[in-house]
This record gives C-alpha cells, sequence and structure tokens, in this order.
C-alpha cells in the first residue's frame, strides 16, 4: 500500500526566511500549487505573494524622497498641534502673574488646586481617550478633543471665581489628556523606529516654545489692562483660546487615520510606506490593532512598561513644575511682574536645544540610555543649587541649566 502523506508548507523567500500568512490579505493573493512527489506523498503549498513582497530591498532614493514628503506634509501641523496643547494648559502661571490670582480673590492653596484639577482628569481620561481613538477615527476624535479645550481656554477668560476655573481645569485636563499619545500613535504608524526618536524630538520643542512664546504674550497682553472692561490675563486666555478652536476645525480636514486613505501620496508610495513599515511591525496588529482589556492587560503585566512609566512619571515632575510654576519661582526670585515674564523665555530656549540634541543623539547613536540617565544627573544637581543659592541672578542662571536635562 503506498503511503500517503500530506504537508503544509508556508511561504519562502529565497534565502528560506520564513513568513507567515496573514489573515488581512484576500484569498486571490494566495497561490496553491500540489506537488506530487513519487507518485506516493503530495505536498499542499501556500504562498502569500503579497507578504513576501514587503521583504523585497527598497529603493533607498525613493525611501528618502517620501519620507521627505512625510515631514514636509505630516510634520508642520502635528508641531503647531502640539505647540497650541502646551500653550494652553501651561499659561496658567503667566495669569497667575497678571492678576488672575488677585482678580479672583484667589489664596495660594486655591491657585495649587485649580493648577492641580487639570492632572486628575488628564489620569483618569488618558486610557480611555486612547482606546476611543484606536476604536474610532483618529481625524474626527483628536479634532474633537481639540475643540473641547479650546473652548475651556477661551472660556477661562470669563471664569468669575476659583469653582469656575477648577470646572474649566477639569475638562481642559480630559479634553488634552489623549491627543499627545494620540499624535505619538499616528507618527508611529508613518515613521520607523530610528526615525520616530527625531520626530518626537522635534514635537518635544513645541512644549517649550510655547513657552519661549507665552512669556512675551502674556507681557504683551498686560498691556491692554482695563481694555473693552478685561484684564490682561483674560486677554491672554483669549489669545489664546480662540487660535485653538479655529485650529481643531482645520486639523479635522488634515488628520489622518490611515495614510492609505489620503490623496497626497501615490498608489507607489502607499505600497512602499506600507512595505517599509510592515518590516518592522507585526503584520496582524498593524492591520488590525483594536486595543481591547486584553492588549490592556498585556501591556500592564509587561515590567518594561512599569519601569518606562517611572521615568516617565519622575521626568515629568520636573517639565511639569517648570512648566507650570517656572514664572511664580522667577518672581519668588526677586523680580518684578514685567520682567519675569520675559524671563519666562530664556529657560524654554534652553529647554528646546537639549531636546534636539538629545533627540539627535539617541537617533544616531542608538544611546537613549545613558542620555537619560546623563540628563537625571544635570537636573539634579541644578535642584540642588536652587536649594543652595540665594542671589537671584544665580538662581535664575540655575534655572537654566534644568531644562537641558529634563
Amino acid at each position: 500500500m503506498a503511503l500517503q502523506s500530506s504537508f503544509n508548507i508556508e511561504s519562502t523567500i529565497s534565502d528560506s526566511t520564513k513568513i507567515e500568512s496573514n489573515g488581512y490579505l484576500d484569498d486571490h493573493h494566495k497561490i496553491q500549487s500540489m506537488i506530487s512527489l513519487n507518485s506516493t506523498s503530495t505536498i499542499d503549498v501556500c504562498s502569500t505573494m503579497e507578504n513576501a513582497k514587503l521583504y523585497e530591498t527598497i529603493n533607498e532614493l525613493n525611501e528618502k524622497k517620501l519620507v521627505k514628503k512625510l515631514d514636509l506634509r505630516i510634520m508642520p501641523l502635528f508641531c503647531l498641534f502640539y505647540f497650541a496643547d502646551f500653550l494652553d494648559r501651561a499659561n496658567i502661571g503667566n495669569a497667575a502673574i497678571a492678576g488672575l490670582q488677585t482678580d479672583l480673590n484667589m489664596s495660594s492653596t486655591q491657585l495649587s488646586t485649580a493648577i492641580s484639577a487639570f492632572f486628575i482628569t488628564y489620569i483618569i481620561f488618558e486610557i480611555p481617550s486612547n482606546i476611543i481613538l484606536e476604536r474610532t477615527n483618529a481625524a474626527k476624535w483628536l479634532s474633537f478633543i481639540m475643540f473641547v479645550w479650546g473652548l475651556a481656554t477661551l472660556m477661562t477668560a470669563f471664569v468669575k471665581n476659583f469653582a469656575g476655573l477648577f470646572i474649566l481645569r477639569l475638562i481642559l485636563g480630559a479634553a488634552e489628556s489623549g491627543y499627545i499619545p494620540g499624535i505619538l500613535f499616528l507618527l508611529s504608524k508613518v515613521y520607523k523606529p530610528q526615525e520616530f526618536s527625531l520626530r518626537v524630538g522635534i514635537l518635544l520643542t513645541m512644549a517649550t516654545l510655547s513657552g519661549v512664546v507665552s512669556g512675551p504674550l502674556t507681557y504683551l497682553v498686560s498691556s491692554w489692562e482695563g481694555k473693552n472692561g478685561l484684564h490682561g490675563w483674560q486677554y491672554l486666555f483669549i489669545t489664546e483660546g480662540a487660535p485653538t478652536v479655529l485650529l481643531s476645525i482645520i486639523s479635522y480636514f488634515f488628520l489622518f487615520d490611515d495614510l492609505n486613505e489620503v490623496g497626497w501620496l501615490t498608489e507607489e508610495q502607499k505600497r512602499l510606506q506600507e512595505k517599509r513599515i510592515m518590516q518592522y511591525v507585526d503584520a496582524n496588529i498593524h492591520s488590525n490593532s483594536n486595543a481591547t482589556l486584553k492588549t490592556l492587560s498585556v501591556a500592564l503585566s509587561d515590567w518594561k512598561t512599569w519601569a518606562f512609566g517611572i521615568i516617565f512619571f519622575l521626568n515629568s515632575i520636573n517639565l511639569t513644575s517648570l512648566g507650570v510654576f517656572a514664572p511664580v519661582l522667577i518672581s519668588g526670585f526677586g523680580f518684578d511682574t514685567s520682567t519675569t515674564q520675559l524671563l519666562t523665555a530664556p529657560p524654554c530656549v534652553t529647554a528646546t536645544i537639549g531636546i534636539l540634541l538629545g533627540g539627535y543623539l539617541g537617533g544616531k547613536y542608538n544611546c537613549r540610555s545613558p542620555i537619560l540617565a546623563v540628563g537625571s544627573i544635570i537636573v539634579a544637581a541644578a535642584y540642588l543649587c536652587l536649594y543652595l543659592l540665594y542671589d537671584k541672578w544665580a538662581l535664575y542662571s540655575t534655572l537654566l541649566v534644568v531644562p537641558i536635562g529634563i
């Protein structure tokens, strides 16, 4: 009796690299052939041609042109959105120096509570917001939450007491909670890992550049004190909130959920983009990335999630305290109000330099951990000096060093 055996062979490419077939491919992409061996055995061959194409050599020149096009179409807008995000969340520090605390008859404790309210809802809604992002259209969701926080910023100009400010800060935190992770999620679908860090570094400079603008802007609008019956700090929230509302409408038409759906890439460029990204991520996850309780459980059970979370938490304490309370700190050094508003800009400039330098070195030499370690040492040393020094210019000079490490 002839012995018959059947074998299922997964698709392979010429270098014997094994590639599993992916469920998202249509059946017409699969080629099945039956090969008889000595009339005694048969082999079923299932070859996924589309998957094999992902591993073909990518033309370096075409890829560079594509990345340049992606940069020109995506990064300017993302930078503008990121800039608006941080400008609207950190302006309360400048507003406090400009008279908000006095005009609303708030104590220092109430001011600190109002500032902290932002982070309460930010923490609560960050994960739910990103689950919604992955299950809906990114352009619609991110544009919506930008509209909400822009409106909350605009309405802050008309609060009459601590309670009103506290509520609007809660709304602001809830709205902004999903925006930065959402933008980073979209970038991760566009750039390869070695390209990603520099782009994130560029985005982070928008946070510091918003600080460069916020101080001088507050100085400018303070001169409008009393015009139309409004205080200078009220004009600050109006001039920062209204453009964000307008920007949210613009973002609806320019944000994307999938690059395969945009009209500014050719079909060839879309295939090239898919090919270069799919070589770095699991195809099944990339094509079916809906967040579930299971994926959340996997993420929370990974020790690296907690390690990076702790690092980010500690770094955020420094970043937030400096970004929000820098005007209060500088004023406490002994500078007058007008000078304080102008002196909030230089620390943001040094922060911008530090971020760009760190992002460049981390991407070029793949040395992100040493950069984090050196930055932490710089921050710790600078904070120690802030504790020991007394001269206002010495304190301010030290404050310029802190952002470099952050």
